[in-house]
């Protein structure tokens, strides 16, 4: 099977409807809203690329379209299992769209939840001046109307020195009536973590790289860091005071939730410098899982450091796995219905957010502690130095698949590899995938 015929369906499930877009990549200026003019390239001229929203059920065509970019463009869409070809990763799944040139994507909206589309062609610094936006998918079910609420999707960027929240700098300003749910959908787009945290509130950090924990409980005074390419999804009720979201312990930088009607007022903002971290392992109730991670058909050990090794056909000092970098790591290669096992072992004094395509993880341990909460599924999870990650998931998903870090200079210098299915071929050279 070639991954050029793993393609999404045609149409959108029952109930469903079709949501057409045309993304068009270039370079040029782009005005933020506060009036600073940023050289970028990007999606339609925005930052973000046009928001993509769908409800569960419905089909999501995109037809993405190259002005001016000189290396190619693709879509990947972060952390969405979509069959591979739509995978939009040059060299395992498509050619990069040339200047001039099109590819037209589709996928049904299956996973409801918080998730991002970007570039995979050149990521190191396309990603960075600014191809990327974001995807959510409600459910199909309404919800009712004393749940609905004040929604905002907050994908953190930074641009040399200028770092946005959603297509704002520094602290953005929403109102919200006191006893209304508000949700802040938290995107890392950036290659390092960000810290959040949340003053004047208690809250639940409801879903993690768009799937949702198991009873989260409400928490307050606490520190989240966001791992690069990571998303977290933030409940609450708004109070009749001001809350404030403050990113990277900056007053200055954030989200200021108003209490409309109730004046608010203004409050003195703590040091959220000393907050305990919020450990997501022990976080909400256990629920049963569907396999059994200590009985898997495949277990792969990788090691992430640095290393003399080739890359571009050149000698390195590269971001190396097992001492060898990408495209000379050898492939992991699995069967469709394998329960598949990772042990992720860093020995390097950078952290590495592992990111593998088509496919949520299972977090079982972080240096040898089980998790005791919620079953955590993510796309993208932070190896620290010296930390130990193990992590399974169900080859469900067939395809020749990327499995590398998204720290993307890192990526760049070689930190990536591919996972590939028993019976599954590419048409498309993996030494062309310009990382």
């Amino acid at each position: 099977v070639s991954v050029a015929d793993l393609r999404g369906p045609g149409a959108p499930a029952a109930g469903g409807t079709a949501r057409r877009h045309v993304l068009t990549a270039r370079t040029g200026t782009v005005t933020l809203p506060a009036g600073r003019p940023i050289d970028a390239w990007s999606y339609e001229g925005r930052l973000p690329g046009p928001a993509i929203t769908a409800t569960e059920g419905d089909l999501i065509e995109v037809t993405l379209r190259n002005a001016d970019i000189e290396n190619g463009v693709t879509l990947h869409w972060h952390g969405y299992d979509v069959p591979c070809g739509e995978d939009g990763a040059p060299g395992a799944t498509q050619h990069a769209v040339r200047p001039g040139g099109e590819f037209v994507y589709r996928f049904q909206a299956d996973q409801v939840g918080t998730y991002w589309y970007h570039t995979h062609q050149a990521s190191h610094p396309a990603v960075r001046k600014g191809l990327y936006g974001t995807l959510v998918v409600m459910p199909r079910e309404e919800r009712p109307e004393a749940e609905r609420g004040l929604d905002l999707t907050l994908p953190v960027h930074t641009f040399d020195d200028v770092v946005i929240l959603g297509d704002q700098e520094g602290r953005a300003v929403h109102d919200a009536r006191p006893g209304q749910p508000v949700r802040l959908r938290l995107i890392n787009t950036d290659s390092n973590p960000h810290w959040f945290a949340l003053v004047g509130s208690a809250f639940r950090v409801v879903a993690v790289d768009g799937r949702d924990l198991n009873q989260p409980g409400e928490v307050r005074e606490v520190g989240l860091r966001l791992p690069a390419g990571g998303r977290y999804d933030l409940v609450l009720t708004m109070p009749d005071a001001n809350v404030t979201l403050l990113l990277d312990h900056d007053p200055d930088q954030g989200i200021l939730l108003r209490p409309a009607g109730a004046g608010g007022g203004d409050r003195t903002l703590p040091d959220t410098g000393d907050w305990p971290e919020l450990d997501l392992l022990a976080y909400g109730e256990p629920a049963p899982v569907p396999f059994d991670g200590d009985d898997a058909d495949r277990h792969f050990t990788i090691v992430l450091d640095r290393a003399l090794a080739m890359v571009d056909g050149k000698p390195a000092y590269a971001q190396a796995v097992d001492g060898r970098a990408h495209p000379s790591v050898p492939d992991q290669l699995v069967r469709e219905g394998d329960v598949v096992r990772f042990t992720v072992v860093n020995r390097s004094l950078e952290t590495h957010p592992w990111h593998l395509h088509g496919h949520p993880v299972l977090i079982l341990s972080r240096d040898g502690r089980r998790y005791s909460g919620s079953p955590l599924w993510m796309d993208t999870f932070d190896v620290r130095p010296g930390e130990v990650w193990e992590v399974a998931f169900r080859a469900d998903n067939p395809g020749v698949w990327m499995n590398h870090c998204h720290n993307l200079p890192h990526q760049e210098q070689g930190m990536m590899l591919r996972l590939v299915y028993d019976g599954v071929t590419t048409p498309f050279d993996s030494t062309s995938h310009a990382h």
